[in-house]
């Protein structure tokens, strides 16, 4: 008890819900070529908060299925899932 600042900061920490975290970015927007993603950028919280979920998952099955494959996951989680699925098959 607290250690934290911010209590509810232990609730969206990494591995907490028992996938990897998602990729962090800083300023500038654009560095040596590579650009932030423009859903972070536009500042829609609705918009970061699914981005952040999505690639926390792509994340996740990529570099630790098992963990994913454990997961108990939501709707929402299936959801992303499955566009995930649905863009790597255009690619």
């Amino acid at each position: 008890p607290g250690v934290l600042g911010n209590e509810a900061s232990a609730a969206t920490d990494s591995f907490e819900d028992g996938l990897l975290e998602h990729p962090h970015y800083t300023r500038p927007p654009q560095f040596r070529g590579m650009e932030v993603p423009v859903e972070l950028v536009e500042g829609d919280h609705v918009a970061v908060a699914r981005w952040r979920r999505k690639m926390s998952l792509l994340r996740t099955m990529q570099r630790r299925p098992d963990l994913l494959a454990a997961a108990e996951l939501t709707a929402t989680n299936r959801e992303l899932l499955a566009e995930i699925a649905d863009e790597s098959v255009d690619e």
